[in-house]
């Protein structure tokens, strides 16, 4: 009896996983169908292989429905993951339901996570200098050098070709970006002078930074250790990743007063309002920035002057506001 059930359990769990597999390999053929990049591809495929891990361990062989993904959800919540993670399970498993098992979602009963609205962070021009300064060698400085410069992603920075490069145009081709877009980027002659020495010196073949065989590109693993290493190096003690880069790029720009739209295009973006975000972080946009106060006269208590004067470290502030010099109160 005792070799029977363990038979029936033995079959029930092989017939799971047959069909999980079929579920993953379902899953991975709608999305090249789809054309979704293959980054997009290798993370929404992961994504499901740990629900559906998650399913088999908990739940089956009882129905795979909308409480088994909300659960999972919830409890992916529960283990302290950032916004970003938590949506993209959200996104990858509403794809597997409504495409894969063909049953509708729920989004009353598995609302998708509210985007916390957290600033970029972001490094000061001079703090730029010295990263690029500290890189490990030609090939490290040229490519944070491009990426500060353009404002690419990292996927894109490593996927740029020889042959993406227009030193005539000044413009380089980003094929596939995000949302599988081409864009031509402009570059000002100085990055143009660089990278043709760059490729004088190091001669590199099909992709413009090669990994460590010829001919093939970087993994996105070694630029962000590029970049840490040459933070480091550099005593720069702030946070900031290889896509602190394309902040600066963006929040700089918008300093020295270029065009949102402008920038909009050279970043990719599909809305206006994700440009916009970077006026935040602008300091130099904000010191030249003057208040309406300090065109209008005014008549205040002369007791206001002497403590305005005293925590202003002694400023005269009547320049702008005028005080009176009656005692009454």
């Amino acid at each position: 009896m005792a070799l029977y059930l363990h038979g029936c359990l033995l079959k029930n769990i092989m017939k799971i996983q047959a069909k999980i597999d079929a579920w993953n390999r379902e899953f991975e053929e709608f999305m090249i169908l789809k054309n979704l990049s293959p980054r997009t591809i290798k993370t929404y495929g992961q994504i499901l292989r740990y629900f559906l891990n998650d399913y088999q361990q908990h739940y089956a062989p009882k129905q795979l429905n909308d409480d088994v993904a909300r659960a999972y959800l919830i409890r992916r919540y529960q283990q302290g993951l950032d916004w970003q993670t938590v949506n993209s399970d959200y996104s990858a498993i509403q794809k597997f339901f409504k495409n894969v098992l063909l049953k509708p979602w729920n989004v009353q009963k598995i609302p998708r996570p509210r985007k916390t609205k957290k600033l970029p962070s972001i490094l000061s021009r001079q703090d730029i200098v010295k990263i690029i300064e500290h890189a490990g060698n030609i090939k490290q400085q040229c490519l944070l050098l491009m990426i500060y410069i353009t404002g690419m992603r990292l996927s894109e920075a490593i996927n740029v070709q020889i042959t993406d490069v227009d030193s005539d145009r000044m413009q380089i081709r980003i094929n596939k970006g995000k949302g599988s877009k081409d864009r031509m980027v402009l570059v000002p002659q100085v990055l143009i002078d660089v990278l043709r020495a760059y490729y004088k010196i190091i001669r590199p073949e099909k992709y413009l930074f090669n990994g460590t065989v010829k001919g093939q590109s970087l993994s996105p693993r070694s630029v962000q250790l590029m970049m840490s290493e040459a933070k480091k190096k550099a005593g720069i003690q702030k946070k900031g990743s290889i896509h602190t880069l394309r902040n600066c790029y963006a929040t700089h720009h918008l300093e020295n007063g270029t065009d949102l739209v402008y920038l909009q295009e050279q970043l990719g973006h599909n809305n206006l309002r994700t440009t916009i975000k970077y006026i935040g972080l602008c300091v130099e946009r904000k010191r030249y920035i003057q208040h309406p106060i300090q065109t209008m006269p005014m008549v205040l208590h002369h007791q206001l002057a002497l403590v305005s004067c005293s925590d202003s470290g002694g400023r005269d502030i009547s320049a702008s506001i005028s005080l009176v010099s009656s005692t009454s109160s």
